[in-house]
């Protein structure tokens, strides 16, 4: 119960793009949870993205959008062109950021999608630059765009872009943004508050000893970087207080080396909660889920 208050407390203090903070949250508590075996394709990859309303979970997989309820239970799942990267939630709509499949000789090597809150194709957009990370203030889609480098080739500075969220124009030529850290594959995700960005990018350090998660302003300005390690997954959500933001984060289980067919275990998102407070951001989770090693 108290768990339940405090969601209820949150979305009466704090609002965020897409959710109306007069909404009552149907979020059982901080625990960490799965999706239900099988909600998630095998052979899909990881995670890409995820965005959250009162009563659904929405996650991006390489070919697939699935929606599920706060426990993980499936709702509705359908086939997404590759390759569906991050998404977001904003006026009743799932924004999905993607890049064209490797191979793919067009000009135009990015594209938004639009969907329903029932994954329903609504509209698109093709775009010239390859497109991670997305989120929405205002009307305004803040992207995350290409080019992308490598472990061994890293490069300073990420590319972004901003859209009209209704007619999808872009609203500005694509900049680049050094945060004074390198990068190998740009934007993973970006979540927002209404007010600031959360932006996480690839670097070569996988296990993140250097700042991997940047906080800008809507100008794109660093307000503050941190060092959260990859997350496959990212959106905020209500309960933080006294000036505390708080985030639900996405993990994939079973997607190595995954085969589409076959004796294998399914691939599951894994959510977990965080919290920025302080100037640190740490784990919140209530309770950690642990999974025995399957004999292969």
């Amino acid at each position: 119960m108290n768990c339940l208050k405090a969601w209820l407390c949150g979305v009466m203090c704090v609002a965020f793009a897409g959710v109306s903070p007069a909404v009552s949250w149907n979020v059982p508590s901080w625990d960490a949870r799965l999706t239900a075996p099988g909600a998630l394709k095998n052979g899909s990859f990881h995670v890409q993205g995820m965005c959250v309303s009162s009563n659904a979970i929405y996650f991006a997989m390489y070919d697939q959008l699935l929606k599920t309820d706060w426990l993980g239970r499936a709702i509705k799942s359908v086939e997404a062109p590759k390759h569906t990267g991050d998404i977001c939630l904003w006026n009743g709509c799932i924004y999905a950021a993607c890049c064209a499949e490797r191979g793919d000789k067009s000009s135009e090597k990015g594209c938004i999608r639009v969907y329903d809150e029932d994954l329903t194709l609504l509209r698109e957009r093709r775009i010239v630059r390859p497109a991670d990370g997305i989120a929405c203030i205002d009307g305004v889609l803040y992207v995350g765009l290409g080019p992308g480098g490598t472990k061994e080739a890293p490069y300073r500075g990420v590319w972004y872009g901003k859209f009209d969220a209704v007619t999808l124009d872009p609203l500005c030529d694509p900049f680049r943004i050094d945060h004074g850290q390198d990068c190998c594959a740009g934007v993973q995700n970006i979540a927002t508050d209404g007010e600031r960005l959360y932006v996480s990018v690839y670097t070569p350090d996988e296990v993140a000893r250097t700042p991997n998660f940047i906080v800008f302003d809507r100008d794109f300005r660093v307000v503050a970087m941190h060092r959260f390690g990859y997350r496959q997954g990212l959106d905020v959500v209500p309960g933080g207080e006294s000036g505390a933001v708080r985030f639900i984060y996405a993990t994939t289980v079973n997607w190595m080396n995954q085969p589409k067919s076959g004796d294998w275990p399914p691939v599951q998102a894994l959510w977990q909660f965080a919290e920025l407070k302080n100037g640190e951001i740490s784990d919140i989770t209530r309770h950690c889920i642990y999974r025995k090693p399957w004999k292969r």
